[in-house]
């Protein structure tokens, strides 16, 4: 659900008041309501009616017309359904983004969905605007990614032609206690890649523990490179660094 600071929630209801009945909230909108992480913070208000309805044309609301009529209730209001969604953000992301949103929608304990979910919707959309990027997003969503950040690492991985590695891998010492659970490992090589977040800089305790648990990890034998957004936005040395222990 979309914190409320700029009224979007409010606004939604308010028009949901009016407006009655035949029609759900869309694109970025209802992505907001399901937390799919974005790019930027879209201030307009996304609105879909079935084909060939009337489209809203109200300042402040964008209007689109939908073919396909697949809606969930997401907190009293009606929304495209998360496959739905994804399918409509791929009109407006890049790819790398709408991996992103891919990754959210089918990890976490309870997924809103999975890829085969997200396949169907993609082939039951043939002929949109959108649909070729989001055939090309769908081959890189994977199960697992716990950020936008790993998933642009997973994606600098891939296209630097590394190998694919493990998400979410736990490690155990020899007497089958629990070490740590690494977010990209490649197993063969023993070497394990951490994305690092703001969180991990500027608190003290996720600091302290961050060191002990590397520690830990690296008295298993294990090399822990730990990865940070600049990194990601400039790779060329952390791949070659990733091709060394790789060799």
């Amino acid at each position: 659900m979309p914190k409320d600071e700029d009224g979007v929630l409010a606004r939604c209801h308010a028009y949901a008041a009016h407006r009655g009945t035949d029609f759900a909230f869309s694109h970025t909108t209802a992505a907001s309501f399901y937390g799919i992480p974005l790019p930027w913070q879209d201030e307009v208000i996304h609105v879909s009616v079935r084909a060939p309805g009337r489209a809203p044309t109200i300042a402040g609301f964008a209007g689109h017309k939908l073919g396909l009529w697949r809606i969930r209730t997401v907190h009293g209001l009606p929304m495209t359904t998360p496959e739905q969604t994804w399918i409509d953000l791929a009109q407006i992301l890049h790819r790398d983004a709408l991996v992103a949103a891919g990754d959210f929608l089918v990890s976490g304990a309870d997924p809103l969905t999975d890829r085969l979910a997200l396949a169907q919707e993609l082939a039951a959309s043939a002929g949109r605007r959108g649909v070729g990027r989001a055939r090309e997003a769908l081959e890189f969503v994977r199960a697992g990614a716990e950020s936008p950040g790993e998933t642009r690492l997973r994606l600098v991985l891939a296209q630097a032609g590394l190998p694919s590695p493990l998400l979410n891998y736990e490690l155990w010492d020899g007497q089958r206690a629990f070490v740590a659970r690494v977010d990209f490992a490649f197993p063969s090589h023993r070497v394990a890649l951490e994305y690092e977040g703001d969180i991990h800089r500027v608190d003290q305790a996720t600091w302290r523990k961050d060191i002990r648990r590397r520690e830990r990890v690296e008295d298993l034998g294990w090399r822990m490179v730990r990865v940070t957004a600049d990194d990601v936005a400039r790779p060329a040395e952390l791949i070659r660094r990733l091709r060394r222990l790789l060799a």
